[in-house]
């Protein structure tokens, strides 16, 4: 495959406007990934697209109303933000974050497109630029821009530098806990916090119910950490994350997969469209597309 500077996410339907970013970018002598292009025929999809997310430097996202609503495209997100890709987000409309896109976008620098396109690819340009500029110096690594993990090695040098101070205070909370009634209160709080626990990893995530139950219960769990003692609580923010990812892009792909089957018409449509209608609600509630499936129910009678 090569070796490329840049992944290039965008929807399918933003292509034209893709095609020209990448023909800017690549002017001034750095190199793009970009789909369908740079695959080669025959390949796996899937697996050739996350082999070049892995390879390339930095992940420019062509963010719009469609590509927010692209499984794909979120899926692509998520590869780059797990393996702590350098984000670089081109926002071409007036569409705002929600859900996954929210959480791994929101606190990043956008360029946004304006009414004179060339000087907004000159910027996209720029940054590239100073990325690879500041990359050559040693000034940063290849994994800038992701707060989270750039906060991960902070806290690690806090922990260091406040060591004693945490030994200090572990000892006055461990000399609270143990005290009086509030002892007994912290150890009916934790054994019940423990039992939620345990239920919820015991649930395996074959189904959809069972994803969206453990989510629930691990949630649960979270909700009530402000009731026992930092020593006994468990860090379920990766886990809520990964089960709310999941949920999603369930929901996504069959909803869209749903619409589309829908389209036809047709006796095998509408059974292929009422399955994945199903699977998306068991993902989400959404009152739109319950109204959907209702439709495709009441016309199923014109195919007996």
């Amino acid at each position: 495959m090569g070796n490329f500077d840049i992944f290039i996410s965008y929807s399918s339907k933003d292509k034209l406007l893709a095609d020209q970013v990448v023909s800017h970018i690549e002017e001034a002598g750095f190199s793009c990934w970009i789909a369908p292009r740079n695959i080669e025929g025959g390949a796996e999809y899937s697996e050739i697209i996350e082999k070049a997310i892995l390879e390339c430097k930095i992940f420019l996202l062509i963010f719009s109303e469609d590509s927010e609503k692209s499984p794909w495209v979120k899926s692509e997100l998520n590869i780059a933000f797990s393996e702590n890709k350098y984000l670089l987000p081109y926002k071409i409309d007036a569409t705002p974050l929600k859900g996954t896109m929210r959480l791994l976008l929101n606190d990043k620098h956008w360029i946004e497109r304006g009414s004179d396109e060339s000087k907004q690819f000159d910027l996209l340009v720029s940054a590239v630029q100073n990325y690879f500029a500041l990359l050559a110096k040693g000034e940063i690594d290849e994994v800038s821009n992701n707060n989270y993990y750039a906060n991960i090695a902070k806290n690690r040098k806090r922990k260091k530098i406040f060591l004693g101070i945490s030994v200090i205070v572990i000892l006055i909370a461990v000399a609270a806990i143990f005290s009086g009634n509030q002892y007994f209160k912290n150890k009916k709080n934790i054994k019940l916090y423990q039992d939620i626990l345990e239920q919820a990893f015991s649930i395996d995530e074959t189904t959809v119910n069972n994803i969206v139950n453990k989510r629930n219960i691990l949630a649960e769990a979270r909700d009530m950490e402000n009731t026992i003692p930092v020593s006994h609580r468990k860090n379920l923010a990766d886990q809520l994350f990964q089960l709310d990812f999941k949920i999603d892009s369930i929901y996504s792909t069959n909803l869209e997969s749903a619409r589309w089957f829908a389209k036809a018409e047709t006796k095998h449509g509408d059974k292929q469209a009422m399955e994945c209608y199903k699977v998306a609600l068991q993902a989400k509630e959404d009152s739109v597309a319950r109204r959907e499936l209702s439709a495709i129910i009441a016309r199923k009678d014109n195919y007996e």
